[in-house]
């Protein structure tokens, strides 16, 4: 399904990122150990040095106004969590969108985010990134010029947060060439994009960072670099000991630089489903201090990933107990969310494939968890899968306009009528006056 350049296109792309490359003295993120690391591309200089966005004015009552930049904090029992400005710990909830590539950029409109906060009541949207997918970041810069720059833009007018996901997925590899050096130009997307988005939103209290998106798979033979500890072909699986962590490090390493308390999500093993392996292991700085204001995400599709018993679905996760492992803990497994600070960044009604198996009675066990029902007693933000009409049974619209500034039912598909349902109900917060 994916699309490639053509031969042409491609040898004009690799002349043009040449010299670009010279323009930028190849240059290498800050932090990486460039003697035994394979060869990471060059960053553009024009990310490097991209001008700083002015801080905005939030309205007054809003999320954002009222919460402030968020930040990792404890809760009464000690456990880490997300925080406001203060140090109470808040819940975000919010949408996904889809691709902007594909149908999906059509419900990204101004009026939309509006609706997003007004009519559903939503106070987070994340915005998905894909990279290599057909016509994705890679190949479309408008996407960071216009949607991304947009969003941050129509998000702040309404006071709510927004999530800049860089959407790994296929490949799952994180450290993938595809995202660090890429073969039409030699650039060093993901820091490149991190660089860019990092300095210029450094004053945006609102705006969040995912790191990658459900790293996940097999590793490619032809991704090894020449030897040593980065030799990935001899590693049977992507792992977070090998590939996730060091490539957060590296991430971190830059973001940091511009933004010092930013809030960033960091994925996890196996389509961030296994949290529990980052438990001990967390990213650490150059002095070997594990990093502030990180949290770690986890997604589900209800009916795959809940109790692991045998319920009927196309794809199964039978007898894999995710949800006792979140709030309780197993024989194996200590309660994660008393263990790890958690986002829960993607989720889904339905089954992992998205299209079949609606399941409202799964995903309300699931939000109970999330809303403290666990021996952390961690309240947990999450985003759910997806404000557009192409993302199958677990999209929350139906085909239509894109137009959400006057609500109409008939727009919303049976998951849309249930999170839309959700987003009304009394959740918890500790921040008293703001409209949720």
């Amino acid at each position: 399904m994916l699309k490639r350049l053509g031969l042409s296109a491609l040898a004009v792309a690799f002349c043009a990122s040449l010299s670009m490359a010279q323009q930028s003295n190849n240059y290498v993120p800050p932090g990486l150990d460039t003697e035994n690391a394979p060869s990471f591309g060059w960053i553009d200089s024009a990310s490097i040095n991209c001008e700083i966005l002015t801080a905005p004015t939030y309205p007054i009552g809003s999320p954002v106004q009222l919460w402030g930049k968020l930040k990792v904090g404890k809760n009464k029992q000690g456990v880490r969590c997300l925080c406001d400005k203060n140090g109470n710990p808040v819940q975000l909830r919010g949408m996904v969108s889809h691709g902007m590539q594909w149908a999906g950029v059509a419900c990204l409109t101004e009026s939309n985010i509006r609706a997003l906060r007004n009519d559903w009541n939503t106070n987070v949207f994340r915005i998905a990134v894909y990279v290599d997918e057909e016509g994705g970041y890679a190949y479309n810069p408008t996407h960071r010029s216009r949607y991304i720059e947009d969003l941050v833009k129509w998000t702040a007018a309404q006071g709510m947060y927004l999530l800049i996901d860089w959407h790994v997925l296929s490949p799952g590899n994180p450290q993938s060439r595809v995202y660090r050096n890429r073969r039409d130009n030699g650039k060093d997307a993901a820091a490149d994009f991190f660089t860019y988005c990092a300095r210029r939103y450094q004053k945006q209290s609102h705006v969040l960072f995912e790191l990658c998106n459900e790293p996940n798979g097999e590793n490619y033979q032809n991704e090894n670099f020449g030897g040593g500890k980065w030799a990935w072909a001899e590693q049977p699986r992507v792992t977070w000991d090998n590939h996730i962590k060091p490539y957060c490090e590296q991430m971190l390493k830059i973001i940091r630089k511009y933004d010092k308390d930013v809030v960033v999500v960091c994925g996890t093993p196996m389509y961030d489903q296994n949290p529990e392996q980052v438990i001990g292991k967390e990213p650490v700085d150059e002095n070997g201090k594990v990093y502030e204001n990180i949290m770690y995400a986890f997604h589900f599709y209800a009916a795959t990933h809940n109790d692991g018993q045998h319920y009927e679905t196309a794809v199964k996760a039978w007898d894999n107990d995710f949800m006792t492992r979140f709030q309780k803990g197993d024989k194996k497994t200590p309660c994660i969310l008393k263990e790890l600070p958690i986002f829960v960044t993607e989720w889904g009604t339905t089954d992992a494939s998205g299209w079949a198996n609606f399941r409202p009675d799964l995903s309300d066990r699931w939000l109970k968890i999330f809303d403290g029902d666990n021996d952390g007693k961690q309240v947990v933000s999450w985003c759910n899968w997806n404000f557009s009409a192409e993302g199958g049974s677990c999209a929350a619209l139906n085909w239509n306009t894109g137009n959400m500034d006057i609500f109409d039912e008939k727009i919303l598909t049976e998951s849309g009528k249930y999170i839309f349902k959700k987003f009304h109900e009394k959740y918890h917060t500790v921040v008293k006056g703001s409209k949720q």
